[in-house]
């Protein structure tokens, strides 16, 4: 195996696999961030909706 890579410049090639595993957890970083950014707007969302729903301002009718 290290035959095989014995032409290429080990530096180089580690260097390359240190930036893609970098560019990976970025990218993993960038999908949690969204995902939290989603779940916050949907909470908004859902307390606007429910406020809308209240038939006296501020309160919700557990009844109906």
């Amino acid at each position: 195996m290290a035959d095989s890579v014995s032409g290429v410049n080990s530096s180089g090639l580690l260097a390359a696999v240190l930036q893609q595993a970098a560019n990976k957890q970025e990218l993993a970083v960038a999908v949690v961030k969204k995902g939290q950014e989603v779940q916050a707007a949907q909470g908004e969302a859902a307390l606007k909706l429910i406020d809308s729903a209240a038939t006296v301002p501020g309160r919700i009718d557990t009844y109906a």
